[in-house]
């Protein structure tokens, strides 16, 4: 099980039924759906030359594709659906999983986005065709979005500052300066503990 702000294990309650114009989105259903699209992505990714492909993984995943190669994210796509879906532990995500996550929902959001409105329902039902909002997810799943920042940016604030800013996950160096992930930091870090406690 992966651990989010919220957990996304939880059953989503019913909206109210004032509320039936703001549906919510599943959010396990969002990452399962991302992620298994991601599988099929990387088959076909695999079937193109090396360029072709390296080109393609560029426009698919922009953010996580700076600090890896096909294979790496295809590993990254691997472990964490494998994550998503093993239900004996937990596993903690650092900024590289966040970045590669980031893409990957960003692309369902805007294949959704995109979409006929029978196609939308098809995809995720719950919704029945109404746009998803994306900055709400992110806000309520995402510890944050740091993976983000401009290089320059992160390297000339002091510790301190980012300290108070909570910028402190080991990865969020290598993530921000395009480094590409150690093994360690490529792996899922297991707990059976709970953090919902």
């Amino acid at each position: 099980m992966l651990i989010f702000k919220k957990n996304i294990y939880e059953p989503v309650s019913p909206p109210h039924p004032e509320n039936r114009d703001n549906p919510s989105l599943n959010p396990y259903d969002f990452l399962f759906h991302s992620l298994r699209t991601d599988r099929e992505i990387f088959f076909g990714l695999n079937q193109l030359p090396d360029s072709e492909g390296s080109e393609r993984s560029k426009t698919l995943f922009p953010h996580a594709s700076l600090f890896g190669s096909i294979a790496l994210l295809n590993a990254f796509s691997r472990r964490l659906f494998e994550g998503l879906i093993d239900r004996s532990m937990w596993h903690t995500l650092n900024a590289y999983h966040l970045t590669y996550l980031f893409d990957s929902l960003h692309g369902t959001y805007e294949d959704y986005s995109y979409s006929e409105p029978q196609q939308r329902i098809g995809i995720f039902p719950e919704l029945n065709g109404a746009a998803i909002d994306f900055d709400d997810f992110l806000d309520n799943y995402f510890f944050g979005t740091a993976f983000l920042m401009d290089a320059e940016r992160f390297n000339n604030m002091g510790p301190d500052e980012k300290k108070s800013l909570k910028l402190t996950d080991p990865c969020l160096f290598g993530v921000i300066n395009q480094l590409t992930p150690a093994e360690e930091e490529s792996c899922l870090q297991t707990t059976t503990a709970s953090p919902y406690l």
